[in-house]
């Protein structure tokens, strides 16, 4: 198998490249894979082009050791949902090492899917997607079609009630939802329904085998009213229905007691979680057929993650579009994840928004946008060092 680990050593990465050469042969194609530039970034953060002229594709790949000093971290387009900015942008602000797009964009700047920054709910998400979430320690990550479970519960009474949504829809019948300040002006309570405001967060805990992470809140107000709850900085506003189970416990929060709201989604030890659209490998299986017809399957520019079974993380960006690079299906994607030693691998956004940047190089892709680099809603970022806006969570608590 073709694993990034011995690409540090020449005589390694020869064996690397015919290693994938036989593998895709496997698979009835034709490939002379070959690396065409290296670049170290940081210990254990590897910068690599590698062509295929067979097909012909111009891959783009970073591996991520873990436990090196680097970091790896998701960040959005800015502190609130509502705008997009160019990769490029987001990772020089984020004074990143490298980095690539990430999940799929929904009008008005924001990521289609769930996603966590730093043990903070951004947003449940239109759908939840296939999660890439990645590990405090650094030490390895789950990918998955792992939900966010989301819930509220009346530390005075024991009850807890399902959080349906989070900076994403509006309550239906027996649901609450829940509002933050990062879902900005586009995303917030309405009128005419039952709100709970929530203030002065503790500091966040683990839940039970780190599976998510949650804090307590005081309930500062509590009102069912025509007119919409208002959520400041540092505030959660859990709404509903006028009428409804939702309703009924929210109406039953006293002013002064105290709410624990918490998020998991079985990615244990994640702190962050950025989502995509399409499981490309599974446990070491390649989830798309060859034959594959769907839109979705075609060739395209692409976006990938992947992690191996030792904790490296694998970000990929494949050119598209054009004589010099093809493009890749979903099949060809999982083939060469694969082969780069990834067991589990999610597909990120891709088209137009497939882009690679790396810090003294610049965006190292082919960005296929007439006007040239996409601007996005989020990004994936390796940082140089810790990520020093990233929380650490006191013990574990109990379930949620």
């Amino acid at each position: 198998m073709w694993t990034t680990r011995v690409w540090t050593r020449r005589g390694a990465a020869v064996l690397a490249v015919s290693t994938l050469a036989m593998l895709l042969g496997a698979h009835g194609a034709s490939a002379s894979p070959k690396v065409v530039t290296k670049k170290t970034l940081a210990p254990g953060v590897v910068y690599q082009q590698i062509n295929d002229s067979a097909t012909p594709l111009r891959m783009y790949v970073l591996t991520f050791d873990a436990g090196t000093a680097a970091t790896i971290d998701d960040v959005l387009s800015a502190p609130q949902i509502g705008t997009f900015q160019r990769t490029s942008s987001m990772a020089a602000n984020a004074g990143a090492l490298a980095a690539v797009n990430g999940d799929l964009n929904d009008w008005p700047g924001r990521p289609t899917h769930q996603y966590v920054q730093d043990g903070m709910i951004m947003q449940a998400g239109s759908k939840p997607g296939i999660s890439f979430g990645y590990r405090r320690d650094e030490r390895g990550g789950t990918i998955g079609y792992n939900p966010l479970r989301i819930s509220a519960t009346d530390n005075a009474t024991k009850t807890a009630f399902s959080v349906s949504s989070w900076n994403t829809d509006a309550p239906g019948s027996d649901q609450i939802v829940g509002y933050s300040w990062y879902g900005g002006k586009y995303e917030k309570p309405s009128t005419n329904q039952c709100s709970a405001r929530l203030t002065t967060p503790t500091a966040l805990r683990w839940n039970a085998k780190s599976n998510g992470t949650g804090r307590d809140y005081k309930v500062e107000s509590v009102r069912c009213s025509s007119t919409a709850m208002v959520v400041n900085s540092g505030t959660v506003v859990l709404s509903a229905k006028m009428v409804g189970n939702g309703a009924t416990f929210i109406k039953g929060l006293k002013v002064g007691g105290t709410v624990h709201v918490g998020w998991a989604n079985d990615s244990p030890g994640a702190m962050d979680v950025v989502s995509g659209s399409s499981w490309i490998l599974k446990g070491g299986v390649i989830q798309y057929a060859a034959g594959c017809n769907l839109d979705k399957c075609r060739r395209n520019p692409r976006t990938v993650a992947g992690v191996t079974a030792t904790g490296r993380v694998i970000l990929m960006t494949v050119d598209g579009r054009s004589s010099g690079s093809v493009g890749a299906t979903l099949y060809e994607l999982g083939v060469r994840m694969k082969a780069l030693g990834a067991v589990d691998a999610v597909n990120l956004d891709g088209g137009g928004s497939a882009t690679m940047w790396v810090k003294g190089l610049g965006v190292v892709n082919h960005p296929t946008d007439s006007t040239g680099e996409r601007a996005v809603s989020n990004a994936i970022v390796i940082l140089p060092g810790t990520d020093t806006a990233e929380a650490s969570p006191l013990s574990p608590r109990a379930a949620i």
